[in-house]
C-alpha cells in the first residue's frame, strides 16, 4: 500500500527586515500517538507510535509550555484540525519516506535561498522548533550521492536550533553553518537538571543559552544589556537575523517570552517568572 505523507510545505517562512527565517514545525510524541484518531494511515510494521519521541531530552516544564501543545486548535476535533494533521504527515516522511522528506526540504531551501538573494535578506533555517533531532548525523542519498547532513548540501547557509541535548558531550563537531543553542530545562521530576554552574559552563565555552520567561521578567532583563557580565538579548532578534550567528551568538544568553496563554507547570521552573525564580536558578 502507498502511504501519502504530502503537505504543501514542509517549511514555515516568515519575512522580516534582516532575514527570511524558515522553520520545520513536526509532531510531538503526544499527537503522534493519536494519528488515526486524526485521519491518518500509517504503516505500522514500519512503526510503533508510542515508541516516536523526537524530543528525548523533553522535561516536564517544556513539554507543557511547548509551542506545539499552545493554540493550534486544541480544542477542535482531530479530524478538523489541519495544522497538527499536516505535523504528523511531515513527520512521518521524515520516519518513512526520509529520502522523499530531503528531496522536498532540498526543493523548498533552494527556492528561498533565490528569494532571499533578489530581496537582499539573509535566510535561517530552524529543522528544530518542535522537535530535539540531531540533524547534524542525518545523512541521506540525494541524485546518487550521500550527504552526512543538509547542512553539507547547503555550506552557505546558516542554520540553527536550540536544543536540550549536552552540546558538549553529545553533538560536538558540528557543521561550521549550524549554531545550537543549550535551552535551559528547568526542574524535571522535582530535579534541577541545570544549575546556574552549569548554564555558566556552556557560556564560558562560547555556547548561549536559551532561557524561557515571563514578559515582566524578559523586560526587566533586557534593560540591563548583560546578566553576570554575559550579554543579553531578545530571541526575537536572533531568529530574524537582526543580531549575527557569526558575529554576536556566541556565549550569549536569548530570551524566549512564554506568550499570553501559554500553558505553565509552575513547580517545572522552566518558565522564569519572578525576581524569586532568579535569584532560585540563575543564581
Amino acid at each position: 500500500m502507498e502511504y501519502n505523507y504530502d503537505t504543501t510545505n514542509l517549511l514555515s517562512k516568515k519575512l522580516s527586515e534582516h532575514a527570511i527565517t524558515a522553520t520545520l514545525y513536526l509532531a510531538a510524541q503526544k499527537n503522534i500517538m493519536h494519528a488515526p484518531m486524526y485521519g491518518i494511515d500509517y504503516d505500522n510494521t514500519k512503526i510503533n507510535l508510542s515508541k516516536v519521541n523526537l524530543c528525548k531530552k523533553s522535561t516536564n516544564g517544556c513539554v507543557t509550555a511547548c509551542i506545539y501543545h499552545n493554540g493550534l486548535f486544541q480544542n477542535s476535533h482531530f479530524s478538523k484540525n489541519k495544522i497538527k494533521q499536516a505535523r504528523i504527515k511531515r513527520t512521518f516522511k521524515f520516519l518513512l519516506q526520509k529520502d522523499e522528506f530531503f528531496e522536498k526540504l532540498i526543493k523548498e531551501i533552494k527556492a528561498l535561498k533565490r528569494k532571499a538573494i533578489k530581496k537582499n535578506l539573509k535566510l535561517l533555517i530552524q529543522l528544530n522548533k518542535t522537535s530535539d533531532i540531531l540533524w547534524e548525523k542525518e545523512s541521506f542519498e540525494y541524485k546518487e550521492k550521500t550527504y552526512k547532513n543538509i547542512m553539507e548540501f547547503f555550506p552557505d547557509i546558516d542554520f540553527f536550533d536550540y536544543t536540550k541535548y549536552d552540546i558538549l558531550k553529545n553533538r560536538k563537531n558540528l557543521p561550521s553553518n549550524y549554531t545550537l543553542i543549550y535551552s535551559r530545562a528547568g526542574l524535571n521530576k522535582g530535579k534541577l537538571i541545570d544549575s546556574w554552574e552549569d548554564l555558566k559552563n556552556y557560556l564560558n565555552k562560547r555556547i548561549s543559552i536559551a532561557v524561557v520567561c515571563s514578559y515582566d521578567i524578559k523586560k526587566i532583563l533586557l534593560n540591563t544589556d548583560t546578566y553576570e557580565d554575559y550579554n543579553i538579548y531578545d530571541a526575537t532578534d536572533f531568529e530574524t537575523g537582526k543580531i549575527s550567528i557569526k558575529d554576536k551568538i556566541e556565549g550569549v544568553i536569548l530570551l524566549h517570552e512564554a506568550k499570553k496563554g501559554t500553558n505553565i507547570n509552575k513547580n517545572s521552573a522552566f518558565v522564569i517568572q519572578s525576581q524569586e525564580d532568579i535569584s532560585n536558578y540563575l543564581v
